[in-house]
């Protein structure tokens, strides 16, 4: 939010609060400000005192607006008469009597820090222009500062009367000059002398380094050509949190502007405990590869930041921001808008998309790994030697998450009762995954509106924060010591691991290409300029990607669709959806099929990593839906049961257990979703009701809780979806599943009221509206379209509901309805170039397959299956409707899915999960 403090608002309050801020400090702590030798002082600490206090001074002059307590006649009269009137600090002080307090020990440190700096900056003036500028004294004009405060410091950016500017960093310049020992190594001088730095007790002056233009194409080549080689030396070093606000463009040179994260990556992984081995070999992958570094684009932080984070993006991020509406006016207010916020100070020109310049980037990286090999005792001996110099930061959680909460205290709610943040703060506690210490930390910190930082060093060995000048410790560590880096860098510098980190690098960028090109109208065979078929497809690519423990478990990473549909590249977790036990469901396929021996091997170790984590509790905080839960683990573990993997006595305690979490569990899941919530549960159960005697326990014990908690006007709000996954067309299913049980009037009103729903959203040609966007969309996705709704029409013919007479719609409409949507899939109207089950064609296929079972096969249909089946194989059998993108690998959005469509068509036995087995 970018209010204009030209235009004095509350100006009178603000001086007022500094005043009293100021005169309490040199009261307390017996510090002489000078202020009236330091006017650029009082302006930086009153816009920190502006952020914090502005929407409780709008709030107070709203609230004395309503109640007709401002003199003047307009409304701008009345805005100028409260914020240059003394009664603006009577009423603030009135309304909000713990604000003076709040702002006072938020800000003290904060002032005493900035005046410590004027203070440093004044004594060694000399030494420190003369090293950064060849002159021998400059004038101070301005104190900014620059990101997050942490212990009531940060970073400050000093501009002069010269127009020249310096750094100050509270931090120790060990850090930078370790740094520049390692890059010395694989970068000229000129690279290496804009990491420039005096150092002292209380911090570093760094030099500012300016964004200066790549000259021409060639010096753009170069850029991505020297940011290869710094993305290896940040891969090599476990750096992380390297985002775009962290790199500055100079021509030829990628800056960073930000090196607290030595080691960090290797740190963190050493803060987890894991509960067997694939889950360490996963993790320990995932967080010491290049993804980590923040330096090529991740997607999952894409859809947290609302854009690529990394710096290989010219794109921007959509954010939501706050806007001031009737501004100068008593009537003003704050309203919210999404905005796409550019920054290319991390480009070497604006207009240059980064991410066509993956062959740099990757002969870069090629040449600081030849460099490494040729020097590689000298600089491990360096590292080594030299580790006692780093403080390492370590990112426990998400500095976006404590930030909202640090924006969230200055909301006049709080700022009125600040035992409402207090209360807020114990969500940390719930949610946080370390221990007790971790979280007063936190606290401690978010109070004094700072953002938690921790910190290692190998004197100490374990994670520690700090207050004022002394440290805390926060954390054990493993031990982490010399022989154990050692280690980390041989494993990390492999031939074979540093391939592989290459090959992540080219299908990141490859697949944020595919992502951001309108493929609807594109050729194929511009599609196949940037596919990199190399690339192993379905059951190879998903049996190269497993990762197996020592302990006969498994696990894998890869790209991944989560239930709120955003792409993720991670350890892929428990869901049928998009984890191990939508994987399982496939190997289990593949086993059935061709009794295929490595299937039927990682089918059991797949059993024996559900057993591992069933024991470790992980699974007592799950939902019950059968997509993204318990009910789909069940499942699974049933399909394991029945086809005899494992023995009755070793399996049926875990089924037990399970079946345990479930009713416990109901509590936690929702009663509007079908993918996430009750109704995928509920229409599993019923289609094995006559046969487990577990489906009939659930059924009326379903059919209670949605009862107790299903509001309609809450499903309006939020579901206002005709689709079977998310909305109206799933939850008619699931009523009719409990209405069949045991008959009630309850269930047939609301089923007719959800099908006048339905049919509302119903715009002709098997189209419902998406209201997902305020445009008017319709699609034809399982997930939120019509092949999703079909598929719940397919269960209707199957359990002949219409018979039960609770919706307006006869046997022949439903069969007529079911043979048009046949006809308009092998007309090919309906595909397009995603192929996965949630998303695709091959929903289309399992539609054909199911309407066979049920009606008998039809010729024509055949021909659709073969003819999707080729051209899928030519598309890469593209998952995410991006062909050139790297595939993700789970089931309903991922090549296991599709596996098993293949393994479908050759044996209908196998049920239909788009049917939820009741196909």
């Amino acid at each position: 939010m970018v209010i204009n403090m030209d235009k004095d608002f509350c100006k009178i309050y603000v001086e007022y609060i500094f005043e009293y801020i100021i005169r309490e400090i040199e009261d307390d702590e017996k510090i002489d400000f000078h202020i009236e030798k330091v006017p650029y002082l009082k302006e930086t600490m009153e816009k920190e005192i502006f952020k914090r206090c502005f929407k409780s001074l709008l709030y107070c002059m709203n609230v004395n607006r309503v109640e007709g307590r401002l003199a003047g006649g307009t409304p701008q009269e009345r805005y100028l008469w409260f914020v240059n009137n003394q009664y603006c600090i009577d009423s603030m002080e009135e309304m909000f009597p713990a604000m003076k307090t709040q702002l006072y020990e938020e800000m003290k440190g904060k002032c005493i820090y900035v005046l410590s700096v004027i203070n440093l900056f004044q004594k060694n003036k000399s030494d420190i222009c003369q090293y950064f500028f060849n002159t021998e004294s400059e004038g101070i004009i301005n104190i900014a500062n620059s990101g997050d405060w942490h212990n009531d410091k940060c970073v400050l950016v000093i501009t002069f009367t010269s127009n020249k500017k310096i750094v100050f960093k509270p931090t120790s310049g060990d850090n930078l000059n370790f740094l520049k020992g390692v890059i010395r190594y694989f970068f000229e001088a000129e690279y290496t002398s804009q990491y420039g730095c005096i150092y002292e007790s209380e911090g570093t002056w760094v030099k500012f380094v300016e964004y200066e233009r790549a000259a021409d194409e060639s010096a753009v080549s170069q850029f991505y050509f020297n940011y290869g080689k710094l993305l290896f030396v940040a891969y090599l070093l476990g750096m992380n949190d390297m985002h775009y606000e962290n790199l500055i463009a100079h021509g030829e040179y990628p800056v960073i502007t930000d090196v607290e994260t030595l080691l960090s990556s290797y740190l963190f992984f050493d803060t987890h405990k894991f509960e067997y081995d694939a889950q360490y070999k996963a993790v320990q992958r995932l967080l010491y590869g290049v993804m980590a570094t923040g330096l090529i684009p991740i997607f999952s932080m894409t859809e947290y930041f609302g854009g690529d984070v990394s710096c290989l993006s010219n794109k921007g991020i959509k954010i939501i921001t706050e806007k001031v509406e009737n501004e100068y006016r008593d009537d003003m207010y704050i309203y919210t808008k999404p905005e796409i916020i550019t920054q290319y100070s991390h480009l070497p020109d604006e207009k240059a998309d980064p991410l066509l310049y993956g062959d740099q980037i990757i002969n870069g990286f090629g040449q600081a790994e030849n460099i490494f090999r040729e020097e590689k005792a000298e600089i491990i001996n360096y590292i080594l030697s030299n580790l006692y110099r780093i403080e390492s930061r370590i990112i426990l959680n998400m500095t976006k998450g404590y930030s909202q909460i640090v924006r969230i205290k200055s909301d006049p709610r709080y700022r009125h009762e600040p035992e409402l943040f207090e209360k807020l703060l114990g969500g940390l506690k719930r949610s946080n995954q370390f221990n007790q210490s971790v979280y007063l930390y936190e606290v401690t910190e978010l109070c004094r509106s700072n953002i938690p930082s921790f910190y290692w060093n190998i004197r100490l060995n374990y994670v520690y924060g700090y207050h004022g000048k002394t440290t805390q410790k926060i954390l054990d560590m493993h031990e982490f010591n010399m022989k154990k880096i050692a280690g980390i860098l041989e494993e990390q510098t492999d031939v074979q691991m540093l391939a592989r980190q290459k090959k992540l690098v080219m299908d990141s960028i490859s697949s944020s290409i595919a992502l951001g090109i309108e493929y609807k109208s594109m050729e194929a065979s511009a599609k196949k300029e940037i596919r990199f078929d190399s690339n192993e497809l379905l059951r190879k690519n998903i049996d190269d990607n497993r990762i197996e423990g020592d302990d006969g478990t498994i696990s894998w990473i890869g790209l991944m669709v989560n239930d709120k549909e955003q792409l993720e590249y991670a350890v892929l977790d428990w869901s049928l959806y998009s984890g191990m036990v939508g994987i399982g469901y496939m190997y289990l396929a593949e086993y059935l099929n061709s009794k295929d021996e490595l299937a039927k091997t990682i089918v059991n170790k797949i059993y024996r990593t559900i057993v591992m984590a069933y024991r470790s509790g992980t699974f007592e905080e799950y939902n019950i839906s059968y997509f993204c839960g318990l009910s789909g683990i069940y499942a699974f573990m049933v399909q394991i049961k029945e086809s005899r993997f494992a023995g009755y006595d070793e399996i049926e305690p875990y089924i037990m257990g399970i079946k345990e979490l479930i009713k416990t569990n109901i509590v936690k899941t929702n009663s509007y979703d079908t993918l996430s919530g009750i109704h995928s549960a509920v229409i599993y159960f019923f289609a094995r009701y006559e046969t487990d005697e577990f489906a009939k326990e659930m059924i009326p014990v379903l059919k209670r809780y949605f009862m107790s908690t299903f509001k309609m006007n809450i499903m309006e709000k939020d579901f206002n979806y005709a689709s079977f996954a998310h909305g109206y067309s799933g939850i008619i299913t699931s009523v009719m599943c409990m209405n069949r049980i045991e008959k009630c009037e309850y269930f047939a009103e609301l089923a007719r009221e959800l099908w006048r729903k339905e049919k509302q959203l119903y715009a002709g040609m098997h189209m419902w509206k998406d209201l997902r966007s305020s445009k008017e969309e319709y699609s034809h996705f399982w997930c939120h379209g019509s092949c999703g709704i079909m598929h719940a029409r397919l269960i209707w013919r199957k359990w002949n509901f219409i018979r039960d007479g609770i919706i307006e719609m006869s046997e022949a409409d439903l069969d007529e309805m079911l043979f048009q949507y046949s006809e308009a899939i092998k007309s090919e109207k309906l595909n397009s170039q995603n192929f996965s089950l949630c998303h695709g064609n091959f929903a289309f296929v399992d539609f054909l397959l199911s309407y066979d079972t049920l009606f008998g096969e039809i010729p024509e249909e055949k021909t659709y299956i073969l003819r999707t089946m080729e051209t899928a194989k030519q598309q890469g059998y593209s998952c995410i409707g991006a062909p050139g993108a790297i595939n993700a690998i789970g089931f309903m959005v991922g090549e296991a899915g599709v596996q098993y469509m293949l393994d479908r068509c050759k044996d209908r036995k196998l049920p239909s999960i788009l049917a939820i087995e009741n196909i």
